[in-house]
Order: C-alpha cells, then structure tokens, then sequence
C-alpha cells in the first residue's frame, strides 16, 4: 500500500495536467513548469504507481489504462481539496476575484460580461483580447487564455480542448441612417461600397469566398477590426456590411437578406480547457454565456429570388 506521506500534492497537479493536456510541453506550460521539472514529476509518478502512466505517441502522450482509472480519482481529491480552501475564513472573509482571459469579437463583449456579472458568488476580472485564429486554440491549450468565442473549427480529441455549439446565425446585408435604400439584386450589392469588419490583416469571408466561386467581388471601402467603429462609420457614410443577423441586430443597424441564391451559415462555438469540465466556477459561467447566446432573438432564415 502506498504511504501518502511519500505523496508530494504537486505530483498530483502534474499528472491532472498531462491527463488532460495530453503534452508534457503544454502540461508544463500550463503549470508555469520547465519541461525538465514537469518530465522529473512524471517519473516519480511512475515509481510511485509502478506504471508508465503515460507512453508517447505521434501528436503528444495517451494515458495507460491505470492513468485512466487514476484521473477521476486525482480530480476529484483535488476538486474536494479547492472546495474545502473556499469555506475557511481566510476565503470567506471576501468574494473571490478571479482573473478571466476571453477572446471574441468586440460586438459580444458586453453580452459576455453581463452573463459573468450574475454571479455574485464570484467576481470575474474579465481582460479580453483579440487572437489570431491560428494561435488563438495553441493559446486556450497552453494556459493563455481561458475562453474563446470563434467560429466552428474541428479539434483533436487529444488537444485538451472542449467545444461547445453557442450560436447558429446567417449572414445580412445591414446598414446605418447614411445608406437611403439596401441593394435589392446582386449587381447593386456588389457595387455598393462595404466596411469590411475582421480582426485579420488578410484572408477572405465567407461571403467573398462564395462570391469568388461565381468569379465576382464586392467593393470594399475600407476594413476594420470593430464591429463598433464599423457601426459609427456607416451612420457617417453610405457605406453597407454584411454581417451576421444577430451582430447586426446588436449594433442596432438595418438589415435585409443577401441577394443570394442560398444564404451564408454561421456556427459559433465557446471553446475552453476541458480541465475546467469539475470546476464549479467556470461550469457556472460557462452556463451563464451560453444562456445568455440562447437569449439572443433568433430571427427567420430568409431566402430571396434574385432580381434579373
């Protein structure tokens, strides 16, 4: 039988992040740890369990059957032991402050911060960012962030990564008080000048790829990163977007549907650590977001023939 006292706590930190990080490197990361200091942990684990615990494969580390039987059993000690250090009077004597690192467009911010701020049990320090989409799902697995609001995008099973459905929208022509009349065919859509709305430099959206299928393009005045600025732009000039319905129904802009044959989907998804699947916090305000999407109108689908 094992001697807990030969039990070092942070051993069972390591193994919970290795479990679920399924990298030593982005385990470490995530610990604040030298890869040496976390690869040290993991063979004491094994001299401890007298298990390899985990065996290297292509895209990281996959768990021995022992390690599968070991991490409910070390999350929920360590869920037992956090629970337990919130109820002394050390904890109890204020509300918790906690630090919460999101990435989403801008429109969604206030939305977010609105879900976050119904929990008085716990009081979030919300610092959002703008990530790159090629660094933002390194960044929620290496500890940098702790949510991300993004388009639907596929994960391995072996990223650490939860995801979960948060918005089904479709893409409008929408506009502000300087722009008279919306294009009602697809010539005058294309001819009509566009703000362009992107936290990228380059790349296209999904509305340019659909157009570049049919070998056509729309007039783009100028591009921005907020949906914001872009808001106050198109009362100023005659200026159109296309955008999601419900990003432009925050906005408070007028829309009306593309003139395209079928109309352009958008999947939005919440993307976050799949270790803070037992914590209670973070289970709490991941509900609060997700209610607080589902309670966004849901507007009509709606398909017009095109005008010839």
């Amino acid at each position: 039988m094992l001697d807990l006292r030969q039990l070092d706590l942070n051993l069972l930190l390591a193994f919970d992040a290795i479990y679920h990080q399924r990298s030593i490197t982005r385990a470490a990361e995530v610990m604040n740890l030298t890869q040496p200091a976390m690869s040290n942990a993991l063979r004491r684990l094994r001299l401890l369990c007298a298990d390899p615990l985990f065996v290297k494969t292509h895209l990281g580390v996959a768990p021995t059957l022992v390690a599968h039987r070991l991490s409910g059993h070390v999350r929920d000690a360590l869920d037992s032991l956090r629970d337990a250090l919130h109820h002394t009077p050390a904890a109890l004597a204020t509300t918790p402050t906690r630090s919460l690192r999101l990435s989403c467009p801008d429109t969604f911010q206030p939305l977010l911060l609105d879900a976050l701020c119904e929990q008085p049990e716990q009081h979030w320090q919300v610092r959002y960012y703008q990530s790159r989409r090629r660094e933002a799902l390194h960044e929620l697995a290496t500890g940098k962030l702790d949510l991300l609001i993004d388009v639907d995008q596929p994960i391995s099973q072996q990223s650490g990564l939860r995801k979960l459905p948060l918005l089904s929208d479709h893409y409008v022509f929408a506009h502000g008080a300087a722009l008279q009349q919306a294009p009602r065919t697809l010539e005058e859509y294309l001819r009509v000048p566009q703000i362009q709305v992107s936290q990228r430099r380059d790349g296209l959206a999904p509305v340019d790829l659909e157009l570049g299928l049919r070998g056509q393009r729309r007039s783009i005045a100028v591009s921005v990163q907020s949906a914001l600025a872009a808001r106050l732009i198109a009362d100023r000039q005659p200026f159109g977007l296309t955008l999601p319905s419900r990003v432009a129904e925050l906005l408070g802009l007028q829309q009306s549907p593309l003139p395209l044959e079928q109309p352009l989907c958008l999947e939005l998804c919440l993307y976050v650590e799949s270790r803070y699947r037992f914590e209670q916090a973070m289970e709490r305000a991941l509900t609060g977001i997700q209610q607080a999407f589902a309670g966004l109108r849901k507007p009509p689908r709606q398909r017009i023939a095109l005008e010839r």
